[in-house]
């Protein structure tokens, strides 16, 4: 998959790269990494369930830190930096939130580059996996409140 490069100033812009996906960015992405399974294997249920669900994963590159993605490039194949502009409100809204965030999360985001969970957790092994990670997207998308007009 893509890393997510704050600054940056090359390659796609998250909202063109994510199309209508959504993304979990993963600051720290080694610590889910299962060690229960073959990697492959477990590489394999990973991708089919991220892209059951239209999910993408997404590594965060912090400045002056060298890129360590891990299993999230071995996802698609798909070796990218993507970029965050400052362009519009969102973009420069979700810039300052991951700025703002712990050294170690993931976080959520859908297609229109809001933040829709987070989750955050100190240094070492995370308690949850990326697949509880896609149930509550599941559970995020569910919650959608249809309007009726009366």
């Amino acid at each position: 998959m893509a890393t997510l490069w704050i600054d940056g100033d090359t390659g796609p812009m998250l909202r063109d790269w994510l199309q209508a996906d959504w993304a979990i960015l993963f600051s720290h992405p080694s610590d889910f990494e299962y060690q229960g399974l073959e990697n492959d294997r477990w590489l394999s249920i990973l991708r089919s369930e991220f892209d059951a669900r239209a999910v993408r994963a997404l590594a965060l590159q912090r400045a002056g830190a060298e890129a360590v993605a891990g299993w999230t490039h071995d996802l698609s194949g798909e070796r990218c930096l993507v970029r965050l502009g400052r362009v519009d409100a969102p973009s420069r809204a979700l810039r300052e939130e991951i700025l703002a965030m712990p050294s170690r999360f993931a976080l959520i985001i859908d297609a229109q580059l809001r933040s829709r969970g987070v989750l955050k957790y100190c240094s070492g092994r995370a308690s949850v996996s990326p697949l509880d990670l896609l149930g509550s997207i599941d559970a995020l998308r569910r919650r959608r409140v249809i309007r009726i007009a009366a």
